[in-house]
């Protein structure tokens, strides 16, 4: 088996490797393929290959893919994403990889939700490419609210524009375990997972979370989506920036983060993590 992971040297990526590796995949069955130099070079010491790769160099990608029976992309962030997700998509078809797996969002096909456009596009390729292929939805990572967190702790507040919504967040090395599972396990051709936590939560809950990790009370202030994207002004965040985020949370309490079924925890063969133990991670 020889498999390329595009976007190793991220959060998820990083994960995704720990967890190929304790499937019993060899250092040299791995290619690590990423912008972190520094992150190349260490998984190059575990014996790992390694591609120093920009998404935006179609030549570079395709040299990247040749050779690999089992493409990994793990979405990236960057404005023009999707046209570097196609660069991928092209070139597995053009090297003809037996099978691609793709980190998407939750949601991604509904239209109300402008973050899964891209997604929604780059999966859309994906199958117009003929790719065999895995599509896992990825949910709002628990870990998203660190920065929140912090802000708290010397608060004691935790703001947001998303009323009661429900939303059900998952830990990232849930994520990359599942995803670990799809690589190295069979039934899952053309499959499309829909990843979120065990149970939704409410913004009330997270801010109890949040206090139970801080040792200090949070409690959770809603407030409409104009008046979140003026304490983001306010903040000194440009007003790009902060019409995005209030626009996000405005997609938050439509509902479009909710859970969405329990394939997750029948991938991995466990409970999802908790909040409280995912928000531990950096405290």
């Amino acid at each position: 088996m020889s498999v390329l992971v595009i976007g190793a040297t991220g959060g998820l990526g990083r994960l995704l490797v720990t967890e190929l590796r304790k499937a019993a995949l060899a250092p040299a069955e791995i290619t690590a393929a990423g912008r972190n130099k520094e992150v190349l070079d260490a998984f190059a010491a575990e014996g790992l290959r390694t591609a120093h790769v920009e998404l935006g160099d179609a030549a570079r990608i395709r040299d990247a893919v040749a050779g690999h029976e089992q493409v990994v992309l793990i979405s990236g962030k960057d404005p023009d994403r999707l046209q570097q997700h196609r660069h991928v998509v092209d070139a597995a078809a053009a090297a003809g990889v037996r099978h691609f797996y793709y980190t998407s969002g939750i949601r991604a096909d509904d239209p109300g939700f402008a973050l899964g456009a891209d997604h929604k596009a780059t999966e859309d390729s994906i199958k117009d490419a003929g790719l065999r292929h895995t599509i896992l939805r990825n949910g709002w990572y628990i870990e998203n609210f660190i920065p929140a967190m912090r802000v708290a702790a010397q608060t004691g507040v935790l703001t947001a524009a998303v009323g009661d919504a429900p939303i059900s967040p998952v830990g990232r090395r849930d994520l990359a375990q599942a995803l670990a599972v799809a690589v190295t396990t069979g039934g899952h051709d053309n499959r499309t997972y829909h990843l979120t936590g065990d149970r939704d939560y409410t913004y009330h809950d997270i801010a109890a979370a949040m206090a139970d990790v801080l040792g200090t009370p949070v409690h959770y202030q809603p407030v409409s989506v104009e008046e979140y994207r003026a304490l983001l002004i306010g903040t000194g965040i440009d007003e790009a920036t902060a019409g995005f985020l209030s626009a996000l949370d405005q997609s938050i309490g439509s509902g479009v983060l909710a859970h969405a079924g329990n394939d997750l925890s029948r991938l991995i063969g466990h409970p999802t993590m908790s909040l409280a133990e995912g928000l531990r991670q950096d405290h």
